[in-house]
Formats: C-alpha cells, structure tokens, sequence
C-alpha cells in the first residue's frame, strides 16, 4: 500500500508529462481512484506557489527535501541550540512552507523525536560495540592542532572515537592520562596502533596498550612524494610560463629573421615540457602502485601477500622513482626514498601481525596485563627488537 505522498508524486508526474489528461486518464494511468486524483490535484496547486514548487512533488525532490528539513533541524535546532520559532521562520523563508509542517509547534516536536532517535542509536551502537570474549580492537592515534594540540585515537573498524581532547602537550603520559579513562576498565585487547611513528605513539602502542606499532601508510608516502613532486609541479610552471613568454614575443615579431630562433626556442621548450609532463605521470603512476601494493592482499589474485612478494612488487616503483630523483629534487628526493625503503620492513610485519590476528582465534591469556600481553604477541610475530 503505498502513502499519501507517493501517490501525489504519481499524480503530479501524471499531470507533468500531461497537463491536459481527464481525471479518469490519470486515475487509469495511476490505479488511484477519480475522486482521489482530483484532490491531489487540488492539493498540487495550493502547494505550487514558487517556480521551483514543482520540484518538491517528485520523488527524488522530495527525499532531498527531508533531508534538508532534517539537517537543519538536526545541524542548527540540536547541535546549535537553535529555536523552533527561528527555524520555523527559515522553513518558511526558503518557500518549504507549503511541502512540510513548518509550525514551530511542529519543529518542536521533530526535534524531541529526532533527539530520541539520536540516543537511541547512541545505547544500541554501545551495546554492539561491546566486544565479545577474546575479541579485540585495532586503533589509530595521532595529533592535529587548532592553537593546543588535539589528541585523537579511534577505532579503525568502526570509526569510533575514544579521544578528541585538546591538552597542553602530546607526551606519553599525557596519551596515557586521556587512554586510562577507558581503557583500564574495558576487558579489550588491542592487536595494533597505527601512528605515524611519533615516539610517544610507539611507546603508546608497547608499553601503554600492550600491542603492535604500525607504520602509517599515509605518512610516509605523503613524506616519499612531496619532494619529488613539489620539483616536478615547479619545472611544469616554469616551462608553461616560459612557453607563453616565448609565444607573446612571437607574435610581436615581424621579421623572419627573429621569429626563426623563436619558433626554435619554443619547439625546445615544448619537447622539455613534455618529458616533465611525462616524468611527472610516471611519479603519479609510481606512487599509486606503492599504495595498491603495500596490502594484506595482492589485488590482482586475492592471495596473501608475504614479506619476498611485497619486496618483488615494490621493487619496480621505487626503481623508478630512483630515476627520477637525480633530475627531480635530488638533495631532499633521495633521502626520501631511503627513509621510505627502510620503512618496508614494517610494513611487511604490520601484514604479518594483522593476518595473524586474523587466522589465530584467540591468543592465551588474555587477560594479562598491558606490557606482558604486548611481549606475548611480539615475540610470538617476531616484532619485539623492531618494536621497542
């Protein structure tokens, strides 16, 4: 049985591809009765005060209409405080008046039942988020800054949020301070940290929740690139800006005598314009296939991927971002791409300990301590030495 709504959206789709259709054309057309066409028809014109009314009868505008509704209810009425009276007054600024209750009554209303909702799914996503006997947790940690540092650590499954507080410093005890409000009464273990290899984030990840440092991926490619890319973006603009220099000075030239050298110099600077055009996709090309690559899984078969594979399949990339290097931000370039090479190794064994996790169910004593846990499962990946 379909609502009020989606019969008026049939209606006026009717009426909309044929203005001129009896009632009982659209009532056949509609499978809707003749008397109950002509009031939505009624109901149609009343509604269809403004040139964009129309909109608001179909389907698709009348999905985007709630969720505007319920944003502005949601964005400005809850998290804004704002009152019904002046939502109501925007409702009906912006002609939504005549397609949705904009009483401030009725706005009240919605926001109680929108705000119950929200605390609704707020106890339901803690019930869920209960991790069952010997489940774990895998999080992420790192800092941003608005004035004093932003300490951030969430879950990385589920985009839960442990920590978003602002402190003086982002030390380890500090982290340790913000972590022990949860963490010491939760039964959770955590299989790995993933930062971007600050010590204090390292510390966090061993000696703090008893688990696994990971190299963030992000990180260090951003690190791996940036030199090599910042080189790459100032060649193009210089050859573009000398191509149009080269081009201006052509065109104001008359004689053959000087437009010769000039046609020449610009064949020249569009050949060398290309090749950095060029360079500069295979430097794109190169970084995407470090980035599909360095994964649990090799995207083309779907298989484990081992430490020999991710060596082989990295290999070609980097080789070639080692001949870009000389040409290309030599000095910061190729220093960048040893940091990065001496980062493989932990990448490889964060795969390793992730597909550990994975395929062991559980690992024994789980309800050991922090420090004792984490040398447990260290030893056991063979990551304490590289860890600590």
């Amino acid at each position: 049985m379909i609502s009020i709504r989606e019969r008026g959206q049939k209606v006026a789709a009717c009426v909309e591809a044929n203005v001129r259709q009896t009632l009982r054309k659209i009532a056949v057309t509609t499978g809707i009765s003749k008397s109950s066409v002509h009031r939505h028809r009624q109901a149609i014109r009343r509604r269809n005060q403004y040139p964009e009314s129309s909109f608001w009868e179909t389907a698709a505008g009348s999905q985007w209409l709630a969720r505007l509704v319920f944003g502005t209810v949601y964005y400005f009425g809850i998290k804004q405080g704002v009152g019904a009276e002046s939502l109501s007054e925007f409702i009906c600024a912006m002609h939504l008046n005549t397609h949705v209750a904009s009483s401030a009554s009725a706005l009240r209303q919605l926001k109680q039942r929108m705000n119950r909702a929200v605390m609704d799914y707020e106890r339901a996503q803690a019930e869920h988020c209960v991790p069952a006997e010997g489940q774990g947790i895998c999080v992420g940690a790192d800092e941003t800054f608005f004035g004093l540092p932003v300490l951030v650590l969430l879950e990385l499954s589920s985009g839960y949020i442990f920590i978003e507080t602002e402190c003086e410093n982002r030390t380890y005890a500090t982290w340790m301070e913000q972590v022990n409000r949860w963490w010491q009464s939760s039964s959770w273990q955590c299989h790995y940290l993933v930062s971007d290899g600050a010590r204090a984030l390292v510390k966090l990840a061993v000696s703090g929740l008893g688990c696994v440092s990971v190299a963030d991926l992000f990180h260090a490619l951003q690190a791996l690139g940036q030199p090599m890319g910042r080189s790459l973006g100032q060649q193009v603009a210089a050859l573009n800006k000398q191509q149009d220099k080269l081009r201006q000075q052509l065109n104001k030239s008359r004689k053959d005598a000087d437009r010769k050298p000039l046609q020449a110099l610009i064949e020249n600077n569009e050949a060398a314009l290309q090749q950095v055009q060029q360079d500069e996709q295979t430097y794109h090309e190169a970084l995407e296939h470090i980035s599909q690559t360095i994964h649990p899984f090799t995207l083309d078969s779907l298989q484990w991927q081992t430490q020999r594979a991710l060596l082989t399949h990295l290999a070609s990339p980097l080789q070639r971002l080692w001949n870009l290097a000389p040409t290309y931000g030599a000095q910061k370039a190729q220093p960048a791409i040893d940091s990065f090479e001496a980062q493989i190794t932990s990448f490889t064994q964060a795969i390793e300990a992730w597909q550990q996790w994975v395929t062991l169910p559980r690992w024994p004593n789980p309800r050991c301590g922090g420090s004792q846990l984490g040398a447990q499962r260290l030893t056991a990946l063979g990551l304490l030495d590289t860890a600590v």
